[in-house]
């Protein structure tokens, strides 16, 4: 929605201005003198409860076909249909006992480069074996470890050069599904487990995650976890996908029989995920004798907050999961909360502002989601007068510290432009992707979770993937 046409009606915000009143011989003192410009704006914010596709969070879409034979058209179905992650496989299947050719690697960077052109990015995980069927994995066959560690090599250029879509890397290679059980080749003892994990965190990019699918493994490497801090830093980047989410007691084996341990692996995943990605997919249980699914709303709103679920397969195990959360009435929740959800609640700033000098605004942004930003993502204020739009990355704010269930309070700075015409601006704020080559493309700007409002010239502008704040700067 465009509010260029009020820009004569604009609506004035709440303002803390100097206010003179005179006293003293020479005036009544029921004079006052005419108030003076406002110096500070504030303004306030509605929140939404729009359901609305964000990157890199929620349902995501399992790709039919492996990674390298992703095709446009089925990135632009998923798109339409407001999918914004793509699961697909890097099937290492026929190369157990070669190195990848370049044909394949060379497939494989066209298949990121079809997903950056249709606007989604990608959950990756490479697999030697994908069993058909829940009960058919035991003879599952994965490669050797120097294979393994030979491949990762090979990979490593493609997992840097397309960063940029790429969400989360599932640690995979080892076992059924690449899940790090069943083994052909011994690949979960201590020593194989760790080369392998120490291999992953080298060859993906250091602002990227990598999820783990068994929990003693992770609780092994790291006993105790770090701050928030180690994780913005790239210092820890162990994640947890659970591919039995809810399924039954032990998660079909996720976690322990023994309900002591089990509480035990619950609680570090509980606090894992406040450091980092956890997401998967539901599964049949058909493998574990007499389950109790946890299919109720009452389950996936509880475990979704807590564990805090990032992501989830919107096609699995849907008529014992999804269908009941859709029957019962929560469907609706589950979509909005997964991951985050940024909404504004505050923001103030001067009325004025010189070119080529420091401009702050303060906001206060609450996550109504379940789960942190995990990746790295810039602040922009936009400043616009009719045509003109200039684009400033601020310093101070940080997304991935807007923490779920919280409100957080931060200072955006920025330096006016010194060639900035001279001119009364509206501010609107932004949330782009941090990687030059999808910054400025808006279908990867994170939407705000907040109403326009008409009386307070407020809205989402998507075609600039940010929101109108309602106030202004006058710039001088």
């Amino acid at each position: 929605m465009q509010f260029t046409s009020l820009k004569r009606l604009r609506v004035v915000p709440i303002l803390f201005a100097a206010t003179l009143f005179g006293c003293g011989s020479g005036l009544n003192s029921a004079q006052s003198a005419p108030p003076t410009a406002p110096t500070t704006l504030s303004i306030t914010f509605t929140a939404t409860n729009t359901d609305f596709a964000n990157p890199e969070r929620g349902f995501y879409k399992a790709a039919p076909t492996d990674l390298d034979k992703l095709t446009p058209a089925y990135i632009d179905d998923a798109y339409s249909k407001g999918y914004r992650l793509i699961y697909a496989r890097i099937n290492l299947e026929a190369y157990r006992d070669t190195d990848l050719p370049a044909d394949y690697l060379n497939r494989l960077d066209t298949a990121f480069a079809t997903a950056r052109a249709g606007g989604v990015k990608l959950i990756v995980r490479a697999t030697y074996n994908y069993p058909r069927g829940e009960t058919e994995y035991r003879d599952a066959k994965d490669a050797s470890l120097s294979r393994i560690l030979s491949h990762l090599s090979q990979l490593k250029p493609v997992f840097q050069s397309n960063v940029d879509v790429i969400a989360f890397v599932q640690a995979g290679f080892i076992g059924a599904w690449g899940e790090w059980h069943t083994s052909s080749n011994d690949l979960t003892s201590p020593a194989n487990r760790t080369a392998i994990k120490d291999a992953l965190l080298d060859a993906v990019p250091s602002t990227r995650f990598i999820q783990f699918r068994y929990p003693p493994y992770v609780h092994d490497w790291y006993p105790t976890l770090s701050g928030l801090d180690a994780a913005f830093m790239g210092a820890f980047r162990v994640g947890f996908h659970n591919d039995c989410f809810l399924a039954s007691q032990t998660d079909v084996g996720t976690y322990d029989e023994d309900a002591g341990t089990r509480a035990v692996q619950q609680a570090y995943n509980d606090a894992q995920g406040d450091l980092a990605p956890f997401g998967g997919e539901t599964c049949n249980p058909a493998d574990e004798a007499s389950p109790t699914p946890r299919t109720a709303c009452s389950d996936i709103l509880s475990e979704g907050a807590r564990f805090n679920l990032t992501y989830l397969n919107d096609g699995y195990y849907r008529r014992l999961f999804h269908d009941n959360w859709t029957k019962n009435g929560c469907m609706a929740e589950v979509r909005r909360n997964m991951g985050y959800r940024f909404g504004l609640v505050g923001a103030s700033h001067a009325a004025t502002a010189n070119r080529d000098a420091v401009f702050a605004v303060d906001i206060t942004v609450r996550n109504s989601g379940w789960a942190r930003l995990y990746n790295p993502r810039p602040v922009e204020i936009l400043l616009r007068s009719g045509s003109t739009v200039r684009r400033i990355e601020t310093t101070g704010g940080d997304p991935r510290r807007w923490l779920p269930g919280a409100e957080t309070a931060q200072t955006l700075s920025l330096t006016i432009p010194s060639d900035l015409p001279v001119g009364s601006y509206d501010v609107l704020l932004a949330l782009p992707d941090a990687d030059s080559r999808i910054k400025s493309d808006m279908r990867y700007a994170v939407r705000l979770a907040n109403a326009d409002s008409l009386a307070k010239n407020q809205a989402w502008e998507s075609s600039l993937g940010a929101f109108v704040l309602g106030t202004y700067v006058e710039v001088r």
